[in-house]
């Protein structure tokens, strides 16, 4: 039996999947986070699916909130990701916090009658919430020469892979995301975007139908960090991946071959990342039956 666990993210969402913005069209993403107190993790998740419900109400067709949780990572983590169109979208959702009598009642009535009284603020651990900006690399393919971008902030990720509309994987009918996060050695920049293309193009022209590798880099966040998205129908594609590794020669020459100029020190990929950086977060989209 396949792991997928729950439904696709799409099924949180009323408006058709066709409609949708997400990991492989949007031209940003704001990966926003938050802990949840373990004795409110019911009440926090209805004010998660709250949230996005009036988030995706009154920002669609410019943003698509999509829910997720850690799995075999931190307990009632909640993960956010706001797909937008383009930062102008953003004093939408700044419109609908200031002036949307519906959210604010989401947001400021008391959810915590019974248990002292309160909202989100008790819900989540003080200082929990973080946001990040990503959108997906630039430079590394020429779609910009032959996409309408409309509107959009950056040439959406989609056009990273050669895969078929319909093989491709996002994060709205993804059964798994595998969050990668990696510091580039400023010095190795574009070697570091040039293996990490490398190997995401092997992944989606090897594992197309099983998982589909997008590329994007923080916006006013940390120079250099890089972020893959690598989306899967189910846990159990993982280890496709693994094994690509052991039988695929080209993913092999990828992963082992001198990548670095010898004019630079040579080396392989390893020398472009900062030690310890790599870090990997196994997302599942939200349920409503998740932790009640």
């Amino acid at each position: 039996m396949a792991w997928s666990f729950v439904p696709p993210a799409a099924e949180q969402v009323a408006e058709p999947p066709e409609q949708l913005l997400h990991t492989g069209n949007s031209g940003l993403i704001i990966h926003r986070v938050g802990q949840l107190a373990y004795e409110f993790r019911t009440e926090g998740r209805s004010f998660a699916r709250d949230l996005q419900f009036f988030t995706n109400k009154a920002l669609h067709p410019n943003a698509t909130t999509l829910v997720y949780e850690e799995l075999f990572g931190t307990q009632d983590r909640l993960h956010w990701l706001i797909h937008m169109r383009a930062p102008n979208d953003y004093g939408q959702l700044l419109e609908m916090v200031d002036h949307n009598t519906e959210f604010q009642e989401v947001s400021t009535s008391d959810r915590l009658a019974d248990q002292g009284g309160g909202n989100w603020e008790r819900m989540f651990l003080q200082g929990s919430f973080h946001e990040r900006v990503i959108v997906p690399q630039h430079g590394l393919t020429h779609a910009h020469e032959e996409a309408d971008l409309g509107g959009l902030f950056a040439v959406p990720a989609r056009f990273q892979s050669d895969q078929l509309p319909e093989q491709q994987l996002h994060s709205a009918n993804a059964g798994v995301i595998v969050h990668r996060t990696g510091q580039v050695r400023f010095e190795f920049r574009k070697e570091g975007r040039n293996f990490a293309f490398a190997w995401l193009s092997r992944i989606n022209e090897a594992l197309a139908g099983h998982a589909t590798v997008f590329l994007y880099e923080e916006q006013w966040g940390t120079q250099d960090r890089i972020h893959w998205m690598i989306h899967l129908r189910s846990l159990d594609d993982y280890s496709r991946i693994v094994e690509l590794e052991r039988t695929d020669a080209e993913f092999r020459e990828i992963l082992t071959g001198r990548r670095i100029p010898e004019g630079r020190g040579g080396g392989t990929w390893g020398r472009m990342f900062l030690d310890g950086t790599l870090q990997e977060t196994v997302l599942v989209p939200h349920h409503a039956g998740a932790g009640n």
